[in-house]
């Protein structure tokens, strides 16, 4: 027994070891729903900010039947809304920051906070992934969808770099965002230009998202007239940059 235990054991509370257990039962998907339900009942009764991060864990773990794993995951979200509140915070955040499937954490953080505050977590969590990152990639695209439900400018800052993202997929989906979200701020446009700039000028970037990138330029009306020259030779086909810097196709 370490000394958590120890204490925990003279105060009466459930030690460490104690909630962890209970948490393996909770996640165990061979173990009967209703085990698992009494397992998440003893994680709110004990109450303790400990017990409640266990709790968020279930949040992130998916099980092969839908429809139990769904009542399971929502019955554990409205308990940290609805019993915990405040006390669920902390935990959630430290959830998002870390997990990979934190959709349904990330929901549920903003059913507890403002929208300052949740646009504030997505953006710091995203900013800690390096682009380069290829073990984080389902965390990086489940951020950025929820970003893209926010309207905040630090968006635009933290989207820019995953233009050159390891994943194509999480390229092409922040092209996405970028092209609805950038006319809404207009004093960053000059980022955003020269993030697209660079991302065309990629020569080891996918044909598919080249031309998803100067299709997002064309509607943005980005003006390249200080890359013409190295533009000239690497734009996608069905593109061409005209005599005012931006993009068309044809």
């Amino acid at each position: 027994m370490g000394l958590a235990d120890f204490f925990s054991s003279l105060s009466g509370k459930p030690t460490p070891a104690k909630i962890e257990k209970i948490m393996k039962r909770m996640l165990n998907e061979h173990h009967q729903p209703q085990v698992r339900q009494e397992s998440m009942d003893e994680l709110a009764a004990i109450g303790t900010p400990l017990a409640i991060e266990a709790l968020t864990r279930r949040l992130a773990v998916n099980f092969k039947d839908t429809i139990i794993n769904e009542q399971e995951r929502r019955w554990v979200a409205d308990i940290l809304v609805e019993r915990f509140g405040e006390q669920a915070v902390e935990p959630l955040l430290a959830f998002i920051a870390k997990e990979q499937n934190l959709s349904l954490a990330v929901r549920t953080l903003s059913r507890l906070v403002n929208k300052d505050r949740l646009v504030g977590a997505l953006v710091n969590a995203l900013r800690s992934y390096a682009p380069s990152d290829h073990r984080t990639i389902q965390a990086k695209m489940q951020i950025v969808d929820a970003l893209e439900e926010q309207d905040d400018p630090r968006i635009i800052g933290a989207l820019l770099p995953h233009l050159m993202d390891h994943d194509d997929d999480v390229r092409i989906k922040v092209v996405g965002v970028l092209e609805h979200k950038a006319p809404q701020y207009p004093d960053q446009r000059e980022a955003v230009r020269a993030a697209f700039a660079t991302l065309l000028l990629d020569a080891e970037a996918a044909g598919r998202i080249l031309r998803r990138a100067a299709e997002a330029a064309v509607v943005l009306g980005l003006d390249f007239s200080g890359e013409r020259a190295a533009l000239s030779t690497s734009l996608p086909d069905g593109f061409t940059l005209g005599a005012d810097g931006k993009l068309a196709k044809y």
